[in-house]
């Protein structure tokens, strides 16, 4: 009896220690289960984090791109802008025949059958033709703008008297005006904002001298025509 007493005890040690060794293993077994999940679980909260940023990234970097050559046509654009002289609502504007040229600033009109020499207002071109000295710097490009900015409109002209009628020498001295099917267009100015002309005052006539002074300007600081031809 004691004998099989002692051996079911020690059937019953056994026993209990096989449980406790297989609830170890299976613990063991367990655990590495669950560092791999966590492991793993941090791996894809990584990822996501990694594919919000990249998105994020790659949402902005449009916007950079568009605004920076915004910024610089903006620059482009503000380089040079002039505005053009137009006749205001209370000028009294003449028809003239074109004739011939005289020299840049200098031509001859038919108004009413009569030829007329007329002198433009506050402009002077180099001299062509002076009696006593060369041609001037840039003469010769200038009495050629003149005829083919009028050749351009055609002959159509108008002209626009300031407060002198006439010069010392008999001139009419006026504001031509270009008819163009774009509009009329200032002659007197556009010599001076091509660089064909200088801006000077003649008092009292001095209507446009403000913007024909800013026409100059501009010219001189982009070197054009005379400006940068002839020093």
């Amino acid at each position: 009896m004691r004998s099989n007493t002692g051996a079911i005890r020690a059937n019953r040690t056994r026993s209990s220690s096989d449980q406790k060794r297989t609830v170890i293993r299976r613990s063991l077994r367990r655990r590495p289960t669950q560092r791999g999940g966590a492991h793993r679980s941090a791996g894809s909260l990584l990822v996501a984090a990694f594919i919000i940023a990249s998105g994020a990234c790659s949402a902005s970097a449009p916007t950079t791109a568009i605004e920076i050559p915004q910024t610089a046509t903006s620059a482009s654009a503000n380089q040079s802008q002039s505005t053009s002289i137009t006749p205001d609502s209370g000028a009294t504007l003449g028809d003239a025949t074109f004739v011939r040229i005289v020299d840049g600033d200098t031509i001859i009109v038919r108004i009413g059958g009569s030829d007329e020499r007329v002198r433009l207002i506050g402009i002077n071109t180099p001299e062509l033709n002076k009696p006593d000295g060369p041609v001037e710097c840039y003469a010769i490009e200038a009495n050629d703008q003149t005829e083919a900015l009028i050749g351009d409109a055609g002959g159509h002209i108008q002209l626009e008297r300031d407060v002198s009628e006439t010069d010392q020498y008999g001139r009419l001295l006026r504001y031509v005006w270009l008819v163009t099917p774009q509009g009329k267009q200032l002659l007197n100015e556009e010599l001076v904002e091509g660089g064909y002309a200088r801006s000077i005052s003649y008092r009292p006539d001095v209507k446009y001298q403000s913007a024909l002074n800013r026409d100059q300007t501009d010219a001189r600081n982009h070197e054009r025509g005379l400006w940068g031809a002839c020093g």
